[in-house]
């Protein structure tokens, strides 16, 4: 039975994780650019920031994971999201920092890093801390301002994402502070 279950394949990926007042204050100004640009409103349980995005994984690697994870800098610290914008290449409208804390920038580099040294491959382009709120958003002009929602980060998370009707379904998987 254990063999079974390290072949089955899970969609992963890491993430930080907003507590319920954090998510709501986020998904209020998801409603608000919704509004603006119309498409799929994120889902308030869906709210969250990726830090790594894994992929169709079996339990072998999941557990290389997790592994990696131990060897992330991680310090609790302050996320402070101020700003929003839509890009038109994939129709995501979004939330994000004006300035990423260096707590941040540390964990993602050391993550990816030790998710590198375990053969993950990830992607390449530069890391750009967004909060998806939007999906097939007509992006236009983001005349949006807002109240900054201030996060204090306590942890990181691995998270595995099921798709169903509904759309994602995400399920927290292994958590580190």
């Amino acid at each position: 039975m254990e063999q079974d279950s390290k072949r089955e394949m899970a969609r992963t990926f890491f993430a930080l994780w907003p507590d319920r007042q954090a998510q709501q204050a986020l998904l209020r100004h998801g409603r608000d650019i919704h509004r603006l640009t119309g498409g799929t409103l994120a889902r308030l349980e869906s709210i969250h920031l990726t830090l790594a995005f894994l992929g169709e994984i079996d339990g072998a690697r999941l557990e290389a994971a997790r592994a990696a994870a131990m060897t992330a800098e991680f310090k609790p610290f302050t996320l402070s999201i101020e700003t929003a914008g839509c890009w038109n290449h994939n129709r995501v409208a979004w939330l994000a920092p004006r300035h990423t804390p260096a707590e941040l920038s540390t964990l993602v580099v050391t993550l990816e890093a030790g998710l590198r040294a375990a053969g993950f491959s990830l992607e390449t382009r530069p890391y750009s801390p967004h909060i998806t709120v939007v999906r097939k958003a007509r992006c236009g002009r983001m005349d949006i301002a807002f109240e900054p929602v201030e996060w204090r980060v306590k942890e990181f998370v691995l998270v595995r994402s099921e798709l169903d009707s509904a759309g994602s379904r995400y399920s927290v998987i292994g958590r580190w502070n």
